[in-house]
């Protein structure tokens, strides 16, 4: 049931700042007027009005406009009575009891407002006042015996009756009897507005880049009197009055803070100092909002991969240790990491990759690493936060963030809690994970101490990015968050996805497109060359028989070196391998299996598909592990390492065997070609090469090589 407001003309109700005074109240609700606009009208109903009412921007004055409130705003210093101190509001309770009591024994006739009754009627009126007020007998507590119980001399009458007579103009309210001691006081100039302008000169000293002292800034303080008053000796004017240093002192308390600050330290420094700290960004939906930032971290390790720093000589390891960078992702709404990876510096690459990373099932890796959880948070971005680091406002970065269409927000520099949730986390791993790693540098050198972090150094890339995957899956995702309200994140992960989604990621197509080395290939008959394998589609087939440009642009990833795409014209295309049964397998694989293919038939100037497809079956799960863990160090395949490996290790990948048992021919005869065969009843022309003899091919002898044993 709505209840019904009851208003009067000279309450005011103020709504979002906009003050409105009641014209009609009716059944329905009430017709409002704007203040200071008159005819400017707005109706609410009771409903509303409800509703308005427990706003936290809604203030409602009842009796705003009557003249006595009036009076009373004007010469108090508070509006309500609990803004008072503590001694100063009983003062007030015990003067609203006397007016009370005294209009109470003037009604029963006991007295009248005279001086001779005043005086008859004291004690039967210092009676009635301690029932009204809780600090004499009337206590909700009784005091023990011998307790000091507090009572009030009574006033003159002359003071009593002014103190009623002021009760009842102001419609018996309280704040009328407040006392105006904070009106009393000489509140004449005690100093004359040159003297005024030469203290505050001790601001302008005080406030330096040089950051003198206090006592400095008064000192020059004094002296700018003792020059002017010598100016007006000589010039025989009256000298100024010279402050005390206690009073230059106040008026250098009065400064503002952020002023100085800011003239003593720099902006930035006051800016930090004096931050307006906010709740941030009302992100409810996953992937709403992801902030990526980059971190140096806290800890010196072995810049090489484990294998290798064993065949290191002692003089080698020496140059080896350092500090890596770590890129990572987060979700603003459940808190999860959605991606991270070592770099050797900050540079847009890894920040793509890092990127990348977000829209993939990150849980083989965590299973190569060794955790037990699952790293299953990806989907689509809304807003990506970064800061205005050199890699994230590249060219590469931004043209790549602008290809996905995700919105790309660059808050100023200097102002890291715009992008909270990522700081948060990197202080978080920098408390809890950093004290258990040995070689760590802690925080700053003091803190450090003797601590001889070089000399610990013991982890290794693979080690470290294990450390830290082990630490963000299995440990800060299964962990309560504060900012959660102890929810922890994989919980707020399944909780959010279930009743919201996520974003969908990008198809394939547009993440080639946007992620994919641009590369330039000779168009074949077959298609284009990547990585051994041909590729081909409808429209690259059409361009090798019409176009007269050879050259087109493809786009790989290296995660699925399956199918690619291929730019003909202005439009891009997929073109899927020629070779079946290269679905899902990854360069690193691909790589590794002509490598052993390779090593073991070093005579073979080519590979059959097949024979790679089973290469790649006995890649052992330790490889591809260390596969998936190599791509998150620092050692992974550059765009260089691609282009090198193509020219050095040219290995095109035979078909022969889709063709011939593998593959169905295609319906069109002109993309398989069309199958000539012979006929034995047909007699073949004579050649005139029939007689001649050509040598016999020698025959091959066996000779001894180190694989015999194989």
């Amino acid at each position: 049931m709505t209840l019904r407001f009851r208003f009067s003309k000279s309450d005011l109700i103020t709504i979002a700042g906009v003050a409105m005074r009641p014209l009609e109240i009716d059944d329905k609700g009430g017709l409002f007027e704007r203040f200071g606009q008159p005819g400017i009208t707005e109706r609410l109903s009771h409903k509303q009005l409800a509703e308005l009412i427990r706003r936290p921007d809604t203030t409602y004055v009842s009796g705003y406009f009557d003249r006595a409130k009036q009076e009373i705003r004007g010469r108090k210093p508070v509006d309500v009575i609990n803004e008072l101190p503590s001694k100063v509001r009983r003062f007030v309770i015990w003067r609203k009891a006397f007016c009370d009591a005294f209009l109470y024994l003037e009604a029963s006739g006991f007295i009248n407002r005279t001086h001779d009754s005043y005086l008859k009627g004291r004690e039967r009126l210092t009676a009635e006042i301690a029932q009204r007020v809780g600090d004499g007998a009337s206590k909700e507590k009784p005091a023990r015996p011998g307790t000091d119980i507090i009572t009030r001399q009574l006033p003159g009458s002359r003071t009593a009756l002014e103190w009623v007579r002021c009760y009842e103009r102001t419609g018996y309210s309280a704040m009328s009897l407040v006392p105006e001691t904070h009106r009393c006081g000489n509140r004449s100039l005690r100093w004359c507005h040159h003297a005024e302008a030469l203290m505050m000169q001790v601001v302008e000293f005080y406030a330096d880049t040089q950051r003198p002292s206090k006592t400095q800034a008064v000192a020059d303080t004094l002296c700018l009197f003792s020059q002017e008053n010598q100016r007006r000796l000589d010039v025989s004017a009256p000298p100024l009055i010279v402050p005390s240093r206690e009073s230059i002192l106040r008026r250098l308390a009065q400064a503002d803070p952020y002023y100085i600050h800011a003239k003593r330290y720099g902006v930035a420094a006051a800016n930090s100092k004096f931050t307006l700290f906010e709740k941030g960004v009302d992100v409810r939906h996953p992937l709403e909002r992801v902030e990526m930032d980059e971190n140096l971290l806290d800890v010196i390790s072995l810049l090489t991969l484990t294998g290798v720093w064993d065949h290191l000589s002692l003089d080698r390891q020496k140059g080896f240790t350092g500090r890596r960078w770590l890129y990572v992702a987060i979700d603003c709404a459940t808190r999860c990491v959605l991606s991270m990876r070592l770099a050797e510096t900050p540079n847009s690459k890894d920040a793509i990759r890092t990127l990348r990373d977000i829209f993939i099932d990150k849980t083989p890796i965590s299973k190569a690493a060794g955790c037990e959880s699952t790293w299953h948070h990806h989907g689509g971005i809304g807003t990506l936060v970064t800061d205005q680091g050199s890699a994230f406002i590249s060219d590469d970065f931004q043209s790549t963030v602008s290809s996905l269409g995700i919105t790309s927000h660059l808050p100023p520099a200097g102002i890291p809690w715009l992008r909270g949730h990522i700081e948060t986390f990197f202080r978080t791993y920098g408390h809890q994970l950093m004290p258990l790693l040995a070689g760590r540098t802690f925080f700053n050198p003091v803190e450090r101490g003797d601590y001889p972090s070089e000399q610990l150094a013991c982890l290794c890339d693979d080690d470290l990015i294990k450390v830290l995957l082990t630490y963000v899956v299995d440990i800060y995702h299964n962990q309560p968050h504060g900012s959660l309200g102890g929810e922890t994140p994989n919980r707020a992960w399944e909780r959010l996805t279930a009743t919201h989604g996520v974003p969908p990621t990008p198809d394939g197509l547009a993440l080639r497109k946007a992620f994919g080395r641009p590369m330039q290939r000779k168009l074949r008959g077959d298609g284009v060359l990547f990585t051994g394998l041909s590729y081909s589609c409808e429209a690259l087939q059409e361009a090798f028989l019409h176009s007269s440009q050879r050259d087109v642009e493809i786009r790989a990833d290296l995660q699925d070196v399956g199918w690619i795409a291929v730019k003909v014209g202005a439009t891009w295309h997929p073109a899927t391998a020629n070779q079946s049964g290269f679905e899902g397998v990854t360069y690193y694989e691909l790589q590794e299996a002509t490598r052993m293919l390779r090593i073991k038939n070093r005579q073979d100037a080519a590979v059959d598909a097949p024979k790679i497809r089973t290469a790649i079956g006995r890649i052992s799960e330790t490889n591809r592990h260390a596969f998936a863990l190599r791509e998150f160090t620092p050692f992974h395949a550059t765009d260089l390492d691609v282009e090198r490996n193509e020219a050095a290790l040219y290995f095109p990948l035979r078909s022969d065997g889709d063709r011939f048992g593998h593959t169905k021919p295609s319906a069109d005869p002109l993309r398989d070609g069309i199958e000539i065969t012979f006929r034995g009843d047909i007699p073949l022309p004579k050649s005139v090469d029939d007689d001649h003899q050509y040598p016999q091919p020698r025959e091959r002898k066996n000779r001894w090589r180190f694989d015999d044993e194989q």
